[in-house]
């Protein structure tokens, strides 16, 4: 069985240019991350929705996500300011799989392609770094935008969860997808 310490992990990858995934940290927590978390346009196809978030929070979330054994979080910078998050995890090592998740708390950024090329970067390290052999993600059946950054990096629709999710009052199916290299 492969294993990898990923514990207090200092990582940083390159998307481009201009954009960089860094292993997030307590000092990367901000007004501006909390505000996305708050920010119903930012969360409405998350599961965070429906939680309120505060600095401490968002901290202690990042600090149990920094000292995690199966669970990488990267923010994403571009031109080194943070504008989302990307998360590998967790990190299945005895079936060589990983979840991910991601969002864009910037909106401004929103529609630009950043998140494709920022899961093409995670799942390119996960299969070539950590050698993982499935990739798993999931998305509201409503959230257009993830599904095409999904299609686009990949990933192939493996199930729908019929009536699974609750979107604003209504139930709605969420979609499972794959990746495998």
């Amino acid at each position: 069985m492969v294993t990898k310490n990923l514990k207090n992990l200092e990582l940083e990858l390159s998307v481009n240019r201009n954009i960089t995934l860094k292993i997030l940290v307590e000092e990367n927590v901000s007004d501006s991350y909390v505000g996305w978390l708050n920010d119903y346009e930012v969360t409405k196809y998350t599961e965070q929705n429906y939680y309120k978030h505060t600095f401490d929070t968002v901290r202690n979330f990042v600090n149990q996500k920094y000292y995690s054994h199966n669970d990488l979080l990267f923010g994403i910078f571009f031109k080194g300011i943070h504008i989302g998050n990307i998360k590998l995890g967790p990190i299945k090592f005895e079936h060589m799989s990983a979840d991910i998740s991601y969002f864009i708390g910037e909106k401004n950024f929103w529609g630009k392609g950043i998140a494709s090329l920022c899961v093409k970067s995670i799942v390119k390290f996960a299969v070539n770094e950590l050698d993982m052999k499935k990739i798993s993600a999931g998305y509201y059946e409503n959230n257009i935008g993830s599904e095409k950054v999904l299609a686009k990096c990949g990933f192939s629709v493996e199930g729908i969860c019929q009536s699974s999710v609750i979107f604003e009052n209504k139930r709605i199916n969420s979609i499972i997808v794959g990746y495998v290299p």
